[in-house]
């Protein structure tokens, strides 16, 4: 491996004794990368646009998209016509959520979700069509409560006027790991392996970093942050804490809050347990919209899958 700190270099590199070259999307976009490479590989596809894909595309006779438009999508700052921030994956699928067979490569296995979970992400955002690999079913928390076992849960927690930040569910969060740290909890691994819970193997998200703040104060210590700071991680238990008391309360609206792509990476950050905590007026939302309908869709399906605590 050889690191470089010139772009020139790197390009005399790849033309010479490199097989292999990484750069950001400035490097490739370069007139003099023109051609410079057989086949370029653009990680995290889904949150590239369309118009950076083609800049980028000069570099190689041949361009592979990788990544998962139904995860978080590319950060944006600034106004912009509609449709410029649309990915180059979105662009591919078109209509569909999952990529058809004609246009490229659907992995249709997750390493990580419980079974009970997966059936979850999967009628909601892939179509049916992601299953979890054999062995992720002996996955569980082992505990004397209603977390034992696998799989969604709700907690409801009643509270008003709450909009980025919710101190009633930042109690109701640090009394259950009070109660899973303290109870001798165990879980399960995909190969049968038992382990006793620790901090560590706790995700706890938040919408808004108030909640985050919150939550950091009763819990020090704890993988706390906002669901865009936990893509790509995971861990036996995530607990998601909505915060808002009611979709009127939104302060970015339902747009933010009901997010079909953040609910998604939440839940899918979970090996056995995913607890939702939230108001119960959040699953009673007043839809004016096709598009709202659509977005509240998501929750009241979880709530419909999940045992409440």
């Amino acid at each position: 491996m050889k690191f470089v700190k010139k772009n020139e270099h790197a390009l005399d590199a790849l033309r010479t004794n490199c097989s292999v070259g990484g750069g950001t999307s400035y490097f490739w976009a370069r007139p003099d990368a023109r051609l410079s490479v057989d086949v370029l590989f653009i990680d995290e596809a889904a949150q590239m646009a369309l118009a950076n894909v083609l800049a980028v595309a000069q570099a190689a006779q041949s361009v592979v998209l990788l990544g998962d438009p139904r995860q978080l999508e590319q950060p944006i700052q600034g106004s912009h016509p509609d449709g410029v921030g649309v990915s180059a994956l979105d662009h591919v699928l078109g209509p569909h959520a999952t990529i058809p067979a004609d246009r490229g490569l659907f992995l249709a296995e997750t390493w990580r979700l419980h079974p009970l979970i997966c059936a979850f992400n999967s009628e909601l955002f892939y179509e049916g069509r992601l299953k979890s690999r054999p062995g992720l079913e002996r996955q569980e928390i082992r505990i004397k409560s209603g977390l034992n076992g696998s799989g969604l849960r709700y907690l409801p927690i009643q509270h008003d006027g709450n909009q980025s930040s919710s101190p009633e569910e930042a109690d109701a969060i640090r009394d259950l790991i009070a109660d899973v740290l303290g109870s001798g909890t165990t879980w399960v691994d995909r190969k049968g392996s038992e382990s006793p819970i620790s901090l560590d193997d706790v995700l706890i998200i938040a919408p808004y970093n108030a909640q985050v703040f919150e939550l950091q104060e009763r819990l020090p210590g704890a993988r706390i942050g906002t669901v865009d700071k936990f893509q790509g991680q995971e861990a036996p238990i995530v607990i998601y804490s909505m915060a808002t008391s009611s979709h009127a309360d939104a302060p970015r609206g339902m747009e933010f809050l009901y997010s079909a792509n953040r609910l998604n990476v939440a839940v899918s950050r979970a090996k056995c347990i995913c607890i939702v905590v939230a108001s119960p007026r959040l699953f009673e939302a007043e839809c004016r919209t096709p598009r709202q309908m659509q977005l509240a869709n998501a929750f009241c399906r979880y709530a419909e899958m999940a045992s409440a605590l």
